[in-house]
């Protein structure tokens, strides 16, 4: 008796968790997005940016005021991505020579499963 009711709410969290499990084209997509966020900076791409972004997406960041010390929100919209994308590293010394591209699958992951943009 006691292992049906165990067995029914069980199988109904498996049931939900297949519901919201992450394809691998899920992780491709992601992985694909983030190089391509990456790479439209270091190579000067803006149509890559745009690529990875949503048109509606806002990235907001904490800054820290240095004159003050205080902390702020800053809102940054797929435009303005795009157009620093544009000119950002125009004179190719922003970054390495040789940066590194990788996307580890975690990352892919925790994204889909949080609903949470995320770059590090």
């Amino acid at each position: 008796m006691r292992m049906k009711y165990l067995f029914t709410p069980v199988m109904s969290l498996a049931f939900i968790c297949s519901l919201l499990a992450q394809t691998k084209q899920d992780s491709v997509a992601i992985k694909q997005a983030a190089l391509d966020y990456n790479e439209s900076q270091h190579q000067v791409k803006p149509e890559q940016m745009e690529r990875a972004l949503h048109p509606r997406m806002v990235k907001r960041t904490f800054w820290k005021d240095k004159a003050t010390g205080k902390d702020y929100l800053r809102e940054t919209t797929s435009e303005s991505m795009i157009l620093l994308a544009e000119s950002y590293n125009k004179n190719g010394d922003k970054f390495p020579a040789n940066p590194k591209k990788e996307v580890d699958s975690w990352s892919a992951h925790a994204v889909i499963f949080d609903s949470i943009p995320s770059k590090k």
